[in-house]
């Protein structure tokens, strides 16, 4: 789950660079044959990997918090 995870967000970084990379050349901020254009979406693949990678382990490290914390709990003496 974790790889479908990081590729999944990979590739929808991929595509919204794609999309931005799109608009600043249709709009003409941007030349076509600029290195911008070419970094953008890798940029956005390399960006949507790492974000898929926090997001599953600060998932697990949320799911794990209350077992911690009932471990780490006193007994009550009754």
């Amino acid at each position: 789950m974790r790889i479908v995870r990081i590729i999944s967000t990979a590739i929808l970084g991929l595509l919204f660079f794609l999309f931005v990379a799109v608009d600043l050349v249709v709009f003409d901020m941007v030349a076509l044959d600029s290195a911008v254009v070419a970094l953008l979406p890798l940029l956005g693949l390399l960006l949507g990997g790492v974000l898929g990678a926090s997001a599953f382990n600060r998932a697990h490290a949320l799911d794990a918090q209350p077992a911690i914390e009932a471990a780490a709990a006193p007994a009550s003496a009754e």
